[in-house]
C-alpha cells in the first residue's frame, strides 16, 4: 500500500542543496515548458514504448493504437467504472491516496509544513469579498483533507465523485515542482504549484471543494465545464504529462473513511486507490 520510492533525479533535485539550486534555474528558464513541448510533438512517440515497459503499465483495449506524440499516449481516454451506490464516495482518479484532518482554525499539516484553507483558495484574487471567502474557509474547517497522488504510470483523467452541480473553476498560476513525497517535505508544494480549485454542491455528502494540482512539466488543468450540472463517475477532466494531485475538502462529519483506508493512512503511509472505487461513506443526511 506504500508509495513508490522518490526516483533519483528528485533525490538529486530536492534531497541536496546543489540539486534544489539547479531545480529554480530550471524552472527559471522555464524547462518544464519546453519539456512539454517536445512531448507533444510526434518525435516523442519513441518513449511510448519504453515507458509503458518501466511502468508496466496495462494497455489493455489499446493494442495496435497509433498514438500521435507521448502526451496522445499519456492523456488517453479509456472507459471506467466506479462505485454506483449512492452513499458511497468514490475516488476520481488512480492515486495514491493520504487523509488529513482539517482543524477548528482551518489548517492541515502535511509532511512536516502547516497549510491553511486560505492558502489554497486565495479567495481575494477571484473577486470575493472578505466575508465571502471567510464564509468559504468557514464551511471546511474541522473537515477532511484527501490527497490523491498520482504518479507518473496513473490513468491522468479524473471523474465527479457524486451527483451534483458546479459554479466555476478557479485557476491560480504557479510553480511545477514534483509531487514526490521528498518534495514535500521541502515544499509547500500542495499551495506554491500550479492548481484550479471549485465548488462541487454534491447530492449526498455537502459541499466539497476539489482542487487539482498540476506538477513537473503538467502542461495543463484540462476541466471540461465551468457552470455545471454533472453524474457521478462523469469525467471531469485531465492532466497533461506527468504526476498530478487531486485534493478534496470534504465538510466536517459529511464521510467516515473506510476502515481500511484509514488504518493505512493514520499510520502516515498512502493507500493505492483506482478512480471509481469507493473510499468513504455518507456519515449524515446533509
Amino acid at each position: 500500500m506504500a508509495a513508490n520510492a522518490n526516483d533519483k533525479s528528485v533525490q538529486f533535485l530536492y534531497g541536496t542543496v546543489f540539486g534544489r539550486g539547479l531545480l529554480h534555474v530550471i524552472l527559471a528558464l522555464r524547462v518544464p515548458k519546453m519539456l512539454g513541448a517536445v512531448l507533444r510533438s510526434p518525435i516523442s512517440r519513441f518513449y511510448i514504448k519504453s515507458f509503458v515497459k518501466k511502468n508496466n503499465i496495462d494497455m489493455t483495449g489499446f493494442e495496435g493504437v497509433k498514438f500521435k506524440s507521448f502526451n496522445d499516449f499519456f492523456t488517453r481516454k479509456k472507459e471506467i467504472s466506479f462505485d454506483s451506490e449512492p452513499t458511497h464516495l468514490i475516488s476520481p482518479a488512480d492515486s495514491l491516496l493520504s487523509v488529513y484532518d482539517v482543524t477548528d482554525d482551518a489548517k492541515f499539516h502535511i509532511k512536516g509544513f502547516d497549510y491553511t484553507l486560505q492558502d489554497f483558495f486565495e479567495p481575494q484574487k477571484f473577486g470575493l469579498s472578505e466575508e465571502e471567502g471567510k464564509n468559504l474557509i468557514e464551511s471546511f474547517k474541522g473537515g477532511l483533507c484527501l490527497v490523491f497522488r498520482l504518479c507518473a504510470s496513473d490513468y491522468h483523467r479524473y471523474c465527479f465523485v457524486d451527483n451534483g452541480s458546479q459554479n466555476g473553476n478557479h485557476y491560480i498560476e504557479g510553480s511545477l515542482y514534483s509531487v514526490q513525497p521528498l518534495v514535500a517535505e521541502h515544499f509547500r508544494l500542495y499551495t506554491k504549484n500550479r492548481r484550479s480549485w471549485t465548488i462541487l454542491d454534491t447530492e449526498n455528502f455537502g459541499k466539497i471543494a476539489q482542487i487539482e494540482i498540476g506538477a513537473f512539466s503538467v502542461g495543463g488543468i484540462k476541466n471540461h465545464f465551468d457552470q455545471a450540472t454533472f453524474k457521478k463517475g462523469e469525467e471531469k477532466g485531465y492532466f497533461d504529462l506527468h504526476g498530478s494531485t487531486i485534493v478534496l475538502l470534504v465538510q466536517k462529519d459529511c464521510v467516515k473513511i473506510s476502515e481500511e483506508i484509514k488504518k493505512i493512512t493514520d499510520s502516515g503511509e498512502e493507500f493505492r486507490v483506482k478512480i471509481g472505487q469507493w473510499v468513504a461513506t455518507k456519515q449524515q443526511t446533509i
